[in-house]
């Protein structure tokens, strides 16, 4: 079989994998990816840029969401590059369908760009297609891929790797691999700009490690910074209108201080799987104490695959490339445990190196669970050379077939699309007026709002939402920090009066599913209600 027979059949593989684990035979017109309240911001996202595009609108800030603060499009999740190359698909079928096939497309991409990595290193076309698969099929992808689009598209990592490996043998050019390296950063930029920055953080890590543990490879990973100093003018200047609206309302953001530390990997969490997983059901009592929910429980690795990690470091981690993998995996690992330990959902107190990393201006925003995408890589790597690295290798094979299958995910979750009469196009101005200044209930991420607002074509504005967290203005009002919470406090009302006076709020629109307490207490206040289509609306005096 040729090089590129062995790569397509591979490319094929992990499209049944993806089609099998994601989508199931699920119509992908009449439901929605995902679980929880982040996939109904994706259609929102993948539905602006177009139409920023075509209405000559501002890409990278907008006022339609949290008026009048607004938000800064560029420090949240709107995975432009996304958007605008598949502005075709949305404006044809929709941001739902859109949304869905990129999902599916997520694991595939990312399983066949590390395969390419594996193939690379391993030269052993079933060690690659297991490394492809250890990856783009992780705990960290297939628990993302339920509901983060800007987390799962992770092909760009790999694809880096690969195009390092072929720099270092002298495949490319300076100026091809300048090219190449630049695009997959602007790309990944694009994507995540979490993901973009923690690249540059274990890139660094891994470049040092090579400089120590491979003194002959030296001269070459020099040339590598002057590869890298030559790709920046071509991430930077494409970057420069964003760059500056992002460093114009930066004063925006500001997340909660608790995350990194409470957003990490659970030490069991190695070994027991999560119930997300398809053999997690008896070990649901360990995991419902994991921290984040299913998402944010991307460490599972499972017994096979540790036992793979630990005879690779047996048996090569006395040489140069042996110790590099192996001490590249750890330090991934640890620094997902985050800066504190966290054992069985119990916080021990224990202070880990990634405390350090907390008192750093932007990476202290990082969310050290996700640092598993990066063990996952090392881990994929570190397999597929164990699986080719010996002459009789059909039992290692048999074990890292059980790596893959323990890594299995439960049937991906979807849902019906949450159509409301109310917000149809032009149904809110119909009845509101043009451009009417609306809160809707349920409140940002425990409801629906910013789906019914790209399906209404924007053309309302929202004086809360959800885009992510919160603006940091806004977060000096108690009643904002009630409502994203879904619960209410001793002083709800007042402050819910003062946010809608400070917003102009004009209207209040009450969905099914909004918190009933909170309903009550706003009724309460005596203003005038009318009941139109399926929701509620309350006129603000």
């Amino acid at each position: 079989m040729s090089e590129r027979a062995r790569h397509a059949g591979a490319l094929a593989l992990y499209c049944a994998f993806s089609l099998l684990l994601i989508d199931h035979g699920v119509n992908i017109t009449q439901k929605l990816s995902g679980q929880g309240s982040d996939p109904y911001d994706s259609p929102w996202f993948l539905a602006w840029w177009p139409y920023a595009v075509l209405h000559h609108k501002d890409p990278f800030f907008t006022q339609l969401v949290w008026q009048p603060v607004g938000v800064s499009l560029g420090w949240i999740t709107s995975v432009p590059v996304l958007s605008l190359l598949f502005m075709p698909v949305t404006l044809t079928a929709g941001p739902v369908v859109t949304y869905n096939i990129l999902i599916i497309l997520a694991p595939i991409l990312s399983a066949l760009f590390a395969y390419l990595a594996c193939w690379r290193i391993a030269r052993n076309w079933r060690a690659a297609l297991i490394g492809g698969f250890l990856f783009g099929f992780s705990s960290y992808e297939m628990a993302q891929v339920t509901a983060a689009l800007n987390l799962c598209m992770t092909f760009c990592l790999p694809a880096l790797l690969l195009l390092v490996l072929e720099r270092l043998d002298d495949e490319l050019s300076r100026a091809r691999a300048a090219l190449l390296g630049g695009l997959l950063l602007l790309v990944q930029f694009l994507i995540s700009i979490e993901i973009f920055a923690l690249i540059f953080v274990f890139g660094g890590i891994a470049w040092a490690l090579a400089m120590l543990y491979l003194p002959e490879r030296r001269v070459v990973l020099r040339r590598l910074v002057a590869d890298a100093l030559c790709a920046a003018p071509i991430v930077l200047i494409p970057l420069v209108p964003l760059l500056f609206s992002m460093s114009r309302h930066f004063g925006l953001i500001h997340h909660p201080e608790a995350w990194p530390y409470f957003f990490t990997t659970d030490l069991l969490n190695l070994f027991i799987p999560s119930g997300f997983n398809l053999f997690g059901a008896p070990f649901a009592a360990v995991s419902a104490h994991f921290n984040g929910g299913v998402q944010e429980q991307d460490g599972y690795i499972g017994l096979p695959l540790l036992f793979i990690l630990w005879r690779f470091a047996r048996e090569h981690g006395g040489g140069g490339q042996g110790r590099l993998l192996v001490v590249m995996f750890l330090v991934a690992l640890i620094a997902s445990f985050g800066p504190r330990l966290w054992i069985a959902g119990h916080y021990s107190g224990l202070v880990l190196p990634w405390m350090l990393a907390v008192h750093l201006p932007l990476l202290n925003g990082a969310l050290p669970v996700r640092f598993a995408l990066f063990t996952s890589l090392a881990a994929a790597i570190i397999a597929s050379l164990w699986v080719s690295g010996a002459p009789r290798r059909g039992w290692r094979l048999v074990i890292a077939l059980l790596a893959c299958i323990v890594l299995l995910p439960r049937w991906h979750p979807w849902r019906d699309i949450p159509a409301s009469a109310f917000f149809e196009p032009g149904r809110v101005q119909e009845v509101l007026g043009p451009n009417p200044r609306i809160l809707i209930l349920p409140f940002s991420i425990n409801g629906a709002s910013s789906f019914w607002q790209q399906e209404n074509k924007y053309g309302f504005t929202q004086t809360g939402g959800y885009l992510g967290f919160p603006p940091a203005p806004m977060q000096k009002y108690l009643a904002v920090g009630d409502m994203f919470g879904n619960v209410m406090e001793k002083g709800f009302l007042p402050s819910f009066v003062q946010f809608c006076e400070a917003t102009h709020t004009q209207y209040i629109v009450i969905h099914d599913g909004a918190q009933p307490a909170i309903a009550a207490a706003i009724a309460t206040l005596g203003w005038k209600a009318q009941k139109i289509d399926d929701v509620t609306v309350l006129t603000v005096p």
